[in-house]
């Protein structure tokens, strides 16, 4: 069982950076040794848990069951720790962090609720805004940024990732030609988000990859902003999962070619250099880690 265990965390990690090679660098391990795990899962449960390509992995359907439960385990896991290391110091003070609007509903605002409440000495100060905060003239202990970070004075970890759906309104949907491949979406109105690109890659589960070039006759600064004009009928968007999957299951929006799947947005938390090794802020970051 406790091989089981270390080959289920071997098995979320791989998930969550998206390689072997990005997952034996987090884990400290040989790119072997995390493939040799991976496969053997799969062996002893006889069946595919992640599709391999030149370029990326991606979770079966089998795969993505067990990824949730391994995202359990670590997360009760990391639970037990913390509350047992509670017991031994008390962490009391003050932290202010910076996170963008778009993160209000994301799972990162529950692991922020869960720390308040496990530590409730530590006063938390947290701002959701679109604007990148200056750490250091604005006395931010910590931030949470999407999309790649350039190089900085700042330290930052990677903490997951935001997935994203194609959709459109099912209104919008049923007013179109109903579109034979993922290319004939080229054609249709996009809602454009001002921080990203007027094209989208998106790949399949064969590890396929290609780029759709878009129109756009409407563009927003805000997530919120694009899936609300999305909800109004406007056009394409592709909106995080956790603020459209509620939309899709009430068939108030209709998720475009399932089986395509868009480049997840990387989720990192970045941080001052010199913050203490044994501080608030790396409290925070080991709290946050793994983030779903």
């Amino acid at each position: 069982m406790i091989d089981e265990l270390r080959a289920l965390a071997i098995f979320a990690e791989t998930v969550k950076q998206g390689s072997f090679r990005a997952a034996a660098q987090s884990l400290q391990l040989s790119p072997s040794v995390v493939s040799y795990q991976v496969s053997g899962i799969e062996k002893r449960l006889g069946v595919a848990l992640l599709y391999r390509s030149t370029r990326r992995l991606s979770l079966t359907h089998e795969g993505e069951k067990l990824y949730q439960h391994a995202q359990a385990m670590l997360a009760a896991a990391q639970t037990g720790l913390s509350e047992i290391n509670q017991n031994h110091q008390q962490l009391k003070g003050k932290l202010t962090i910076s996170l963008p609007t778009a993160l209000i509903k994301a799972p990162i605002t529950r692991y922020l609720a869960q720390f308040s409440k496990q530590f409730p000495k530590v006063t938390l100060n947290v701002q959701y805004k679109d604007e990148r905060s200056d750490l250091i003239c604005e006395g931010i202990d910590l931030a949470v940024r999407a999309g790649d970070m350039p190089s900085s004075n700042l330290k930052s970890r990677r903490l997951g990732e935001i997935k994203r759906l194609m959709v459109c309104s099912s209104a919008y949907f049923e007013a179109k030609a109903a579109p034979k491949h993922i290319h004939d979406l080229a054609d249709w109105n996009w809602i454009s988000l001002a921080m990203l690109p007027h094209s989208r890659n998106v790949f399949n589960e064969r590890g396929e990859t290609l780029q759709i070039r878009y129109q756009s006759n409407i563009t927003v600064n805000s997530i919120e902003a694009m899936t609300e004009l999305c909800m109004l009928g406007l056009g394409v968007a592709t909106p995080p999962d956790y603020l459209v999957k509620g939309y899709i299951e009430q068939q108030k929006m209709v998720q475009l070619f399932p089986k395509w799947q868009v480049e997840d947005i990387p989720l990192y938390a970045v941080w001052p250099n010199n913050v203490p090794q044994r501080g608030l802020v790396k409290s925070l970051l080991q709290f946050l880690s793994p983030l779903p």
